[in-house]
């Protein structure tokens, strides 16, 4: 089938032409090498032949003359993504965008995430945001812009600006921290800074990576990359060469897996709906579109003993492919099996539904419903409480300071202590109503933060009782106007019946829990999708009469499980910061590595026949 690339191009504030731009010929491939069967290629014809080989451990380009606890760790993830190329990297050309989704779908790939191109905005006339020379500055006017007019009309998970100028400084990139999912910070932007797609491709992955949760692989760290150095090393060091980091490190797969466990990514397992992606429909894509029954990828890749990779068939006696959670040994898992249980008490269990081997979308409850006894509320899939806020910031003996430290500190209207920033660069003091709104105080814990080592720390001592107390806040050195895990997070209890949104202390009716509940019947309670989560032996979609308990998106609950609902177990706030790549100079390096001196070489040939994927010899 043809490539069909939808763009939309803005003529006016109110006027976005979609456009369906089709090459004369199919020109992109993904693929692998034959004779190595660890390894993966992205290739385009299109412009030119530009492609990633990844051989191994090892990745290359052929731009540049040079060698350059449960199922939801196992379960496939998914990135709906939208890409935006401003108006001076329009100049280049609109296969640049292409090249560099394929690089950046080879590198997510051993992490078991898929990254799947929904949108596809390409700034022709002129550009929708200041670009500033602060990196900072443009990461909030993007995502200030993605909220606003981006969203209402493209759902997706995450959009990364590619730019064509360059930041002030050494800076050529920047992405909010585990913010993946949120509606207002997941995103970053990005400097096409290298001759090769592969450095802006690379530097797409890393800011995506902290959207993810993965931090900086620093020396104290002792991450393990399977790639040398001097062919570009792993994709979250803190800055790069000019060859970029090609795979991610054991550290970047930890602090993945991290994230997802104290449930970060909540969007992330829902499949994508083919018609929805960019590219047209394919066997050996990885996503079972119309006329096909399974899809494995290609021939030279597929390891499903349920699906014929060359007709995208099932193969005799099959009910289904084994890629889905709900398929075992080729045959569908009965109604009712729990196929994703909760993680924490704000997350809802998913089953199979007995028709299709793929588990339903992820639903968690509603923002604003109560949890931790009503102590506090659910924001995102978590529980937003302060005292697990701390504990992630300063270990697991730290808790939440006394309503006075916040008061002391919030109302100053500083760096240590605000309710916001303004565009001009100064700060909000909290009102008196928001100031458990505002930058999060502490007791106990470490002696410095869990997140590393950039961190100021503000001490304050203030009169309790006839004695002294001592809390603590943080500031980090990662921009201004930036969210970070210091700022209090959204959903989190300030008052009686209200909750930080905003940093503001609002009544908790903001959320709508109220409105939703009403039609649950007393029941249930209200899913994200504002569905009602019926309880035990009540039927969805109202719970009024008997059922199996569940909700019209959690598929079928059965008799032994329908009572699943909540668990309390890794039970986590949710905060923000931001995070830097930097260049480093040609020929430098991190640390004191010990640089190999064999050089890796990959061979191959590659036929390319317009009517199928490149033949590798």
């Amino acid at each position: 089938m043809m490539l069909c690339l939808w763009v939309s191009s803005c003529v006016t504030d109110v006027l976005c032409v979609c456009l369906c731009v089709r090459p004369q010929t199919q020109c992109y491939y993904h693929g692998s090498v034959r004779g190595f069967p660890r390894s993966r290629v992205a290739l385009s014809t299109c412009f030119g032949l530009r492609s990633v080989y990844c051989c191994s451990a090892s990745c290359l380009t052929s731009d540049l003359c040079l060698q350059k606890k449960r199922d939801i760790l196992s379960e496939t993830k998914y990135i709906e993504l939208v890409l935006v190329v401003d108006h001076q990297e329009v100049r280049t050309s609109v296969s640049q965008p292409l090249s560099l989704f394929l690089s950046l779908v080879q590198f997510y790939r051993p992490l078991n995430v898929r990254v799947a191109l929904t949108g596809l905005e390409i700034w022709s006339d002129r550009d929708k945001i200041p670009v500033e020379k602060s990196p900072t500055d443009t990461l909030n006017n993007f995502l200030q812009w993605r909220t606003r007019e981006l969203l209402p009309r493209l759902r997706h998970d995450n959009a990364q600006l590619v730019m064509g100028g360059a930041f002030e400084g050494t800076t050529v990139g920047m992405a909010s921290q585990s913010s993946m999912c949120s509606r207002d910070r997941s995103g970053g932007v990005n400097v096409d800074h290298l001759v090769s797609v592969l450095g802006v491709a690379s530097t797409v992955a890393h800011e995506l990576g902290h959207n993810l949760g993965m931090n900086h692989d620093t020396a104290e760290r002792r991450c393990s990359c399977q790639n040398e150095p001097r062919l570009g090393g792993c994709i979250m060091e803190p800055s790069t060469g000019f060859l970029p980091g090609q795979q991610f490190s054991s550290c970047s797969a930890s602090d993945l897996s991290v994230s997802l466990l104290h449930g970060g990514g909540m969007c992330l397992f829902n499949v994508p709906q083919p018609e929805s992606m960019l590219g047209g429909a394919r066997c050996g894509n990885l996503y079972v579109e119309r006329g096909e029954e399974c899809d494995c990828g290609l021939l030279e890749e597929c390891e499903d003993l349920c699906c014929n990779a060359s007709s995208c068939r099932l193969l005799p006696g099959a009910q289904c492919s084994s890629d889905g959670i709900c398929c075992n040994d080729c045959k569908l898992r009965a109604a009712g099996s729990v196929c994703r249980e909760p993680i924490g008490e704000c997350d809802l269990p998913e089953f199979c539904t007995g028709s299709s081997p793929h588990c339903p979308p992820n639903v968690f409850l509603q923002n604003g419903e109560p949890c931790e006894d009503g102590a506090t509320y659910c924001y995102g899939g978590v529980c937003a409480s302060m005292n697990t806020q701390c504990q992630m910031m300063w270990g697991p003996n730290a808790t939440s300071a006394p309503p006075i430290c916040f008061s002391s500190v919030n109302k100053q209207g500083n760096k240590y202590g605000n309710c916001g920033q303004l565009i001009n660069g100064s700060y909000v003091p909290c009102g008196t109503s928001d100031v458990h709104c505002g930058r999060i105080q502490c007791r106990g814990g470490g002696e410095r933060p869990l997140l590393g080592s950039n961190a100021e720390i503000l001490t304050t001592t203030v009169r309790l009782n006839h004695s002294d107390l001592v809390c603590r806040g943080t500031f980090f050195h990662l921009g201004d106007d930036v969210s970070d895990p210091a700022t209090v997070a959204p959903g989190t209890a300030c008052g009686p019946g209200q909750a930080c949104l905003n940093q503001k202390c609002q009544d908790v009716s903001a959320f709508g829990v109220d409105d939703c509940r009403r039609k649950c019947s007393g029941h249930g309670v209200c899913n994200s999708n504002q569905n009602c989560h019926c309880d035990a032996g009540r039927a969805p979609p109202d719970c009024r009469f008997s059922g199996h308990g569940g909700s019209v998106d959690s598929g079928p609950a059965t008799a032994s499980n329908r009572g699943l609902r909540l668990t309390d177990n890794m039970k986590t706030g949710s905060g923000h910061k931001a995070a830097l790549i930097h260049i480093k100079p040609p020929g430098s390096f991190l640390g004191n590595e010990v640089l190999r001196s064999d050089v890796f070489r990959c061979s191959f040939t590659c036929v390319l026949f317009s009517s199928s994927a490149p033949t590798c010899l």
